[in-house]
Formats: structure tokens, C-alpha cells, sequence
């Protein structure tokens, strides 16, 4: 029976649910390094499949807000325990980094559907928990108000958008393939599934990423849904993650209050969680 860790699990959804294209298994307490990327040259892509890619990058996006529904399958798992969370998603483009607000407000096991009231906030700095069932708000530093790096950026930061990326900024991170039309693929959409590298970060938590792109309408050059094969610490195929997004309203402007997450009356709050301080470097 594969391990559970509820954290790691929150995050995993929340990374995936933002990211799409790579995820982490939990938020770093120290500031991001980079990977290391390969320097092999990359061979000429398939026609449709770089035009996918260049749509992708050049999408520009200021402000979203969708119905999002999040499906965790393990391999040990029946259909009775597929666990289906759904709510809404708020993103909205800002300086010096974008910010976004994920609300569960149901939740599905098997047949069995319960209420939920579960928020994930990033503001920019911090990454905000709570949960409506233990009464609780967790408050984690994940960036420094001073960072350069971008959180959103492929291969680098905790949460890596499904837009704005750069085509070869994906391209070092994965392998990359256009897989022919299926009937149960949603309709009008082009499916790509990517494989990452050898030695990249999100090769250590993901065995593949499967993305169906949107083809027309306002949505065209988005994702419309993501799978993901998660591996456990030995390789293994640990579960499926699915993530579908419907009803998606873009550059329609919304307040900045929405991203601000204030403990409700009767919750708790728990100490906050700072990043570790950078300390000197140690002389050889």
C-alpha cells in the first residue's frame, strides 16, 4: 500500500493543479536552486507540434478564474476510492510575481460526496493553507520579497504555470510528443504528452505529464486538462493525478482582495513558517 502524506499530497495537488506541466512533492524551506539542464542539441520538432509550442509560450494570460476538478487515482486504488476533489481557481498576473487562490468547495470518494471548504493561496510571497475541516490556517514564506527568480518558470519554481512557458525552457525539460486524436480526448483539443529528461527536477517526482491544449474558442492555447503518472521515491508508479479545468473566464479583471486570506472566526492559526536564512559560505 503506497504511503500517504497528507502535506506532501495538499501540495502536490496545489503545484500540479497551478503547474500542469511539473510539479514538486512539497514547498522548499531554502531558496530555489536551478537544475541543471542538458546541453545536448535539440532535434528539429515536429511541425504541428512546434506551433503547439509557440502558441503555448506566446498565450498571454492576466487574469483567470475556472472550475477546477482534481482526481488522485493510486495504483492500489478501486474506482470506490478514487478520491475527486472540485471547486474554483483564481489567477491573476501582478509585479513582481503573479498570485492565485484555489477553493475546494466538494469532495467525491467512490459515490460517497461530502462539502468541503479548503483554500490554497499564493500571494506572491506567501502559501497560505486553510482548511475548513480541521478549523486551521497554515502560513508557509516560500519567497523572499527580494527574489529574482520566478516561481512559475518550468523545471525551477514551485509553482510552474501551464502558459507563458518557454518553449525551450520545456523542450530541456522534457521530451515532448504529439499523440494522434482519441475519442474520449476532449473535443477540439490537441493532446501532448511530455517526458521528462534524465536528471531534471520534475523527473523525480513524475514518470510523464499528459496535457490536452485547447484548439479554438477564448481558451485556445490552454490547457483544458492534465494527467500525471506521480512515482514514489523508488521510481515506482505511485498514482494518477487528473486535473480538468471547464468554464474558464479570462482577462475579465477581478479585485486583489480575492487574494487575501484572513483566519476565519473560529479557526487557529498556526505558527508561521519562515524560509531558512542564507548563511555564509563555508570556507574550504
Amino acid at each position: 500500500m503506497p504511503t500517504r502524506s497528507k502535506r506532501a499530497n495538499r501540495l502536490c495537488m496545489v503545484t500540479v493543479s497551478c503547474g500542469c506541466v511539473a510539479a514538486l512533492a512539497q514547498i522548499p524551506t531554502t531558496p530555489t536552486v536551478p537544475a541543471t539542464q542538458p546541453s545536448e542539441t535539440m532535434p528539429a520538432l515536429d511541425p504541428d507540434l512546434d506551433r503547439i509550442l509557440t502558441r503555448l509560450e506566446e498565450r498571454q494570460v492576466h487574469d483567470l478564474r475556472a472550475k477546477l476538478a482534481w482526481r488522485q487515482e493510486y495504483v492500489t486504488d478501486t474506482e470506490e476510492d478514487w478520491v475527486t476533489k472540485r471547486g474554483e481557481i483564481w489567477y491573476q498576473k501582478a509585479e513582481p510575481v503573479a498570485r492565485f487562490l484555489i477553493h475546494f468547495n466538494e469532495k467525491l470518494t467512490g459515490t460517497r460526496r461530502d462539502r468541503l471548504d479548503e483554500r490554497h493561496l499564493f500571494d506572491g510571497c506567501w502559501y497560505v493553507e486553510a482548511d475548513g475541516r480541521t478549523k486551521t490556517v497554515q502560513r508557509r514564506e516560500v519567497r523572499r520579497p527580494d527574489d529574482a527568480g520566478d516561481p512559475y518558470k518550468v523545471g525551477e519554481g514551485i509553482f510552474p504555470l501551464p502558459f507563458g512557458q518557454k518553449k525551450a525552457d520545456i523542450l530541456r525539460e522534457f521530451e515532448v510528443e504529439k499523440l494522434p486524436p482519441e475519442e474520449k480526448d476532449p473535443p477540439a483539443t490537441d493532446h501532448v504528452r511530455l517526458r521528462p529528461r534524465q536528471d531534471t527536477k520534475t523527473g523525480q517526482s513524475y514518470k510523464q505529464l499528459d496535457v490536452w491544449i485547447d484548439r479554438e474558442g477564448p481558451t485556445a492555447g490552454l490547457p483544458t486538462k492534465v494527467r500525471v503518472a506521480k512515482i514514489d521515491g523508488t521510481g515506482k508508479l505511485n498514482s494518477h493525478i487528473t486535473i480538468t479545468f471547464t468554464d474558464a473566464t479570462l482577462n475579465s479583471g477581478f479585485s486583489g482582495s480575492v487574494f487575501e486570506l484572513k483566519t476565519p472566526p473560529g479557526f487557529t492559526e498556526a505558527p508561521p513558517e519562515y524560509l531558512r536564512p542564507i548563511g555564509p559560505p563555508v570556507e574550504q
